[in-house]
This record gives C-alpha cells, structure tokens and sequence, in this order.
C-alpha cells in the first residue's frame, strides 16, 4: 500500500482552502443560528431537550447525539434561549469540520477531506437551513471512514478491526440510505486501487456491512423507516411501469440546473475523463449508482413536494461524482489552477448559501410577529387557510418555534404559543381548556412544561387576528 502522502495534493493550498470552506460555514451557521435553529425539527429537538433534560435520538439514529450535546450542555446551565439556539446552530458545522481535520491532518487524505467540503457545499441550498437530517452527519462520517480504511487497508492489528466493526454499526445506525454511499465507495476504491487494497478483509468489510443491515432492520426496526419502506413498495407497484412520468424528475432536473449545478458539472467532466480513458466499469458505476439512487428516491417520494426537505437526500450525489472527480481529475491540475477551481467552487457555494436566507428568516419574523400581537393571551391558533403556508412551508413546527421565540424576544417574560393546522376540529376539546400546550403531536398539560423557560401558566386558545399576514 502507498503512503498517505499519495492521497495528498501536491501544494498545501487546496488543504488551507478546505479549512478556509469548513469555516466559512461555520460562520454562516453563527450567523443564521435563527434561520435553522428555530425552523421545525430543530425547534421540536430544542424543546423536548428543555423539556426532558436529555438528548433526543430519534427513530434509532443515535448519531445525532452529537450535535446535541452542546445546547444540551447549556440547557443544563441555564442558558437564555438564544444561546442554546445558537449552540445547536453551530454544533452541525464543528462536527463536520472535525470530520474534515480527522481526515485531512490525522488520516492524511486530502481527497477525502475535500469530498467533505463538497457534501456540504457542492449540493447545499435549503439543506443550510435545514440541518438536522442525521444523513448528512453519516454522509461525512462514511467519508471519513474510508479515509481510514485507506490508510489502514491490511486491518493487521486487533484494535483496527475493532474499530472498523464499531464504525460499521454506526455508521449503519445514522441513517438508512448510508448504506449506499459505503458501497459506493467500496466499490469505487476496489476498481480503483485493486490489488492495493483488495483482499479478505476488503471483502470482510463489504459481508459485515450487510449482516450489520439484516441485524437492524430485524432488531430496530421504527414506524418513521416502516412507513418509509411501506410507501416505496406501494409506489413500486402502483406506478408499474410509469415510472418516469412522477413530477419529481423534471423538478430534480430544473434544480440541478439552476442551483445544484455543481453535480451536472462535474458527472460530465468524471464522464468525459471516463470515456477518455476507458475506464468503462468505473463510467459504469457512476452512472448507474447515480441513476439507480434518483429513482429509487423518486419512487419513494414521486411528487418531492418540499424542496428543503427532499435536498439532503441528493447530498449524496456529490460523493459519487466528487471522490473520482479528486482522486483522478483535480491531481492531474497542475500549478495554481486547482487553488483557482477549488477557491471558485468555494466562494460560489458560500454566497450562494448565504444570500439564501431570506425566505428562512421570513418564515420566523412572520411567527415572531404573529406572537407579538397586541392580543392578550399567551395561547394562539390559526388554519392553515389563514396563514402563509408559501412562507411557512410545513407548520407542524410552529408551536415549538414560537415558544422559543416569544422566549428569545422578550427574555422570558412573555412566552406565547401558536397553533397553526389544517382543521382544527381534531383539537376542539383541548383549544376548550386553559391549562394544555397543543402540538399536532401531544397535548402537554403545562404543569409537565419546564417553567423556567416555557411559563405559560393557564390561559385559552384564541383565534389570531386576521390582519396579521
């Protein structure tokens, strides 16, 4: 096997521009803390960790812990909202810029650190701004896994094996469309290095990844993946054989277009290089991994109603366009033209990221504004009829973000809360009584609140008024 050295750039340049990305990402997210802490499931995560005093793993993805411990952490201290909110805002890129140190200064692979930098920009826009999703977490953790593959292929010593085991099973509990990045790569690495790194145990570690997945899917399995899994069979056979007429094809191919122009770009430039050198299984790979993933998401979810949140599924396709594009194309750039295209990559996605946070910061002023109304009370309710869904895009959040927000804005002192639902039927019992906090989820009673920052106290539900819009 090479040294590290032989997955590292030539100039130090490229590396000082992926730390120079991690944290200008980090920036945007100090930054816009407001525009992704207080939008859905962060809000929900905030409010249960303030609630329950514990982190919040959902559905067995227990990688999320991570980027909890630190607004957990202050919660514990008794942090105002807006420090927590913060926290938790800056948590996601920490995490990501640690993976993206492990790899580059501990593992020794520029490559891989730079298919970091690109998950996270390459195929970002509403992703920024919505950023619980545990598969971004695993997206750069199996980056930095086979980072450490590759400096270790022989897995010669117990301890490597232990924690290449250990890894497996994690990186199979983040999320379970990691799954097919790991074997992406896996394969990806076989064709490219071969006899370098093929052998038993290169083969060992694709046998465990699948028993890691029979064992979950047996011992873990959740109703969130269930249901997941339940429509993608009823949509397999419903929608026999038209399977190229959903909606969300010509949606997914206007995006990638016009602002997720970085994966046509560079699948063309692997694909040209591919045909250059015929490199057939290698073109092969790409192209059918990259085909096979679009319609399996899209059979999943034909209509891909909500751009946020379908956005971090492709995140994806920048690894399997991005790892060929630098282990094979970006070497072959000499001098400081690959500084010139890396810096410009860079400096495109960050501004393009950050002039998108105006409909985000749109959607909070309207529920800060909506809580602030000159209406005595702290209980609020709206249909959804009467409120700006283009703005508010999924409103089951907004009971939490309003608590958090009402906190934040008035330092405590008047918290207020917001229903907003397409029928409020399914609530006419509890919006009768004056000691509950209404979600779409739960009906809390509010002596089961933590007061210290949600002291709602008793009060009735009231209609809001109409001229707020």
């Amino acid at each position: 096997m090479q040294q590290p050295t032989f997955f590292q750039f030539e100039s130090a340049t490229p590396r000082r521009l992926g730390y120079l990305g991690m944290f200008g990402l980090l920036v945007l997210a100090a930054l816009f803390y407001r525009e992704r802490a207080w939008m859905l499931d962060i809000a929900f995560q905030t409010f249960l960790m303030i609630n329950d005093g514990t982190v919040q793993v959902m559905v067995n993805r227990f990688g999320s812990a991570l980027v909890q411990l630190l607004p957990l952490s202050a919660i514990k201290l008794g942090a105002p909202v807006e420090v927590i909110s913060f926290l938790y805002s800056i948590s996601f890129p920490l995490l990501f810029l640690g993976f993206y140190t492990i790899t580059v200064r501990v593992l020794r692979n520029d490559f891989l650190g730079w298919a970091i930098v690109l998950l996270y920009t390459l195929i970002v826009y509403d992703a920024f701004y919505w950023a619980t999703s545990e598969q971004q977490q695993g997206l750069g953790a199996v980056l930095v896994f086979f980072a450490y593959w590759l400096r270790y292929p022989r897995q010669d010593k117990p301890w490597m094996w232990a924690l290449s085991a250990f890894s497996v099973v994690a990186l199979a509990y983040y999320h379970p469309l990691i799954f097919i990045s790991f074997y992406f790569l896996w394969a990806y690495f076989g064709l490219h290095f071969r006899a370098k790194i093929n052998g038993w145990a290169y083969w060992a570690l694709a046998g465990f990844m699948a028993v890691v997945q029979g064992v979950k899917s047996w011992l873990s399995a959740n109703w969130y993946d269930n249901a997941k899994y339940s429509s993608f069979s009823d949509n397999l056979t419903a929608y026999f054989p038209n399977y190229f007429d959903f909606p969300a094809h010509s949606k997914f191919l206007y995006n990638a277009l016009t602002i997720w122009y970085g994966f046509p770009v560079l699948l063309l430039v692997v694909t040209g290089f591919y045909l250059y050198r015929r490199h057939w299984l290698k073109l092969g790979l790409i192209w059918l991994t990259c085909f096979g993933y679009l319609m399996l998401l899209h059979i999943g979810s034909p209509e891909s109603e909500h751009r946020f949140y379908v956005e971090v599924n492709y995140m994806a396709l920048s690894i399997f366009v991005g790892v060929p594009f630098l282990f094979e194309v970006a070497p072959l750039l000499k001098g400081r033209k690959l500084a010139y295209l890396l810096g410009g990559i860079l400096a495109l996605r960050l501004g393009t990221i950050a002039i998108h946070h105006q409909p985000f910061e749109a959607r909070w002023r309207w529920v800060e504004q909506a809580v602030a109304a000159p209406e005595s009370g702290n209980r609020f309710y709206r249909t959804e009829a009467e409120a700006p869904m283009d703005t508010l895009l999924m409103s089951w959040g907004i009971p939490y973000e309003s608590l958090l927000i009402s906190n934040a804005r008035t330092e405590g002192q008047n918290v207020r809360t917001l229903l907003v639902h397409p029928d409020m039927k399914a609530f006419e019992e509890p919006l009768e009584q004056d000691t509950v906090f209404i979600t779409p989820f739960k009906t809390y009673p509010v002596r089961e609140l933590n007061t210290s920052y949600f002291p709602i106290g008793r009060g009735s539900y009231k209609s809001l008024p109409g001229d707020i819009r």
